[in-house]
């Protein structure tokens, strides 16, 4: 029977410390009926009556079913991406990738471009043939 009670106390305990912490922790908005202040008092003082009714009475509903204005994650905010912010496509891994494709090729070919163009004013010729491959 002790072993009961001690688990009701722990229970109750546990459950007033995490009504207070919430209380606490609320934004403003959500908090209806009273103020914070009263609020905590009254989960204090009636430890699990004042508990259950800040959870039935004092917390508002969330206006948006994703909390409303809470944290977003850095992968919702597309701001935070630097996404497109109107009704573009996303852009794709494989997008991504072909892009900087493209430009790691460019950087090649401009890299050789002035490779020839350095050997040509010194004087310099190619020893082999230019077939316009770049697979060599």
């Amino acid at each position: 029977m002790v072993r009961l009670w001690l688990i009701v106390v722990v229970a109750a305990v546990a459950f007033t410390v995490y009504a207070v912490i919430d209380c606490a922790t609320m934004p403003r908005q959500r908090i209806r009926s009273l103020r914070r202040g009263i609020w905590i008092l009254l989960v204090i003082v009636l430890p699990v009556l004042g508990a259950v009714l800040w959870f039935l009475l004092g917390r508002a509903p969330a206006t948006e079913p994703g909390g409303g204005s809470g944290y977003r994650g850095p992968e919702d905010d597309p701001d935070f991406l630097g996404g497109p912010s109107g009704p573009e496509r996303h852009r794709t891994d494989k997008d991504q990738d072909d892009e900087t494709l493209r430009d790691l090729e460019q950087q090649f070919r401009d890299r050789e471009r002035d490779r020839r163009r350095e050997r040509d004013q010194r004087g310099e010729r190619d020893q082999r043939p230019d077939d316009g491959r770049t697979d060599r």
